[in-house]
């Protein structure tokens, strides 16, 4: 078995934290049953909701369109499986854990199959996006413990 990238890793723990850090809101809706639950939650996010989390919840739908249809595009052009298990985990679950338990996967796959992991970053890449981590991490937590 070889040794998974150092990529395979993140991927799980950003989908971990999304997960940990957007499942936190939810017992508030589940005193009704799933179907209810899911009917007040997409009221509150786009009906009840103010400009702003509208804006964001419209957003957010826009981009998982683009990503679920780069995600069944992908896995056909790599051979991968399971890709519609993914598209309903986050669906059900949340698109911040599905696709980078996707990109995990992915990431396994290429491994396995390519063997070219010539992954050749800038210094200001990883500062950047070290910098976009820490950012969103922070945001999480802190609507966390609001």
């Amino acid at each position: 078995m070889s040794k998974s990238s150092p990529l395979f890793y993140l991927y799980l723990v950003i989908g971990a934290a999304a997960l940990i850090l957007t499942w936190v809101h939810i017992p508030s809706y589940m005193g009704s049953g799933v179907v209810d639950a899911n009917v007040q939650f997409w009221k509150d996010a786009l009906v009840n909701a103010n400009p702003a989390s509208t804006f964001l919840a419209v957003d957010i739908l826009f981009l998982a369109l683009a990503v679920e249809i780069w995600m069944v595009v992908e896995s056909r052009r790599l051979g991968m499986k399971y890709v519609w298990l993914y598209i309903a985990i986050a669906t059900f679950t949340g698109i911040s854990f599905a696709v980078p338990l996707y990109l995990a996967m992915r990431e396994k796959h290429l491994q396995a199959t390519h063997n070219d992991s010539n992954l050749s970053l800038k210094s200001y890449d990883l500062i950047l996006l070290i910098l976009l981590g820490v950012i969103t991490l922070s945001t999480g937590v802190w609507l966390y413990i609001k």
